[in-house]
């Protein structure tokens, strides 16, 4: 792929039918992350991909979530 061609976009029609093909429960569950998303209280967490480098999936992690100590003495201070 060149440098200066831009991604390629889903096209509306495609969205359509992506969203068409969306249980009741997955709609919903995809309208409160978005909204989530929107207002800032989500970070990108990972982004898998696969051998050719086709997105598979995005991770959202809720920014207030606690992370993993970043030392292995971490488990001798007092944590709240």
């Amino acid at each position: 792929m060149n440098k200066n061609t831009p991604p390629v976009k889903m096209t509306r029609q495609q969205a359509q039918k992506l969203w068409n093909s969306l249980s009741h429960e997955q709609r919903m569950k995809f309208n409160a992350m978005f909204q989530k998303l929107q207002n800032g209280e989500l970070m990108l967490q990972n982004v898998n991909v696969d051998d050719n480098e086709v997105i598979q999936n995005i991770v959202l992690e809720p920014k207030e979530k606690a992370s993993a100590p970043s030392t292995p003495f971490a488990k001798y201070f007092k944590q709240d």
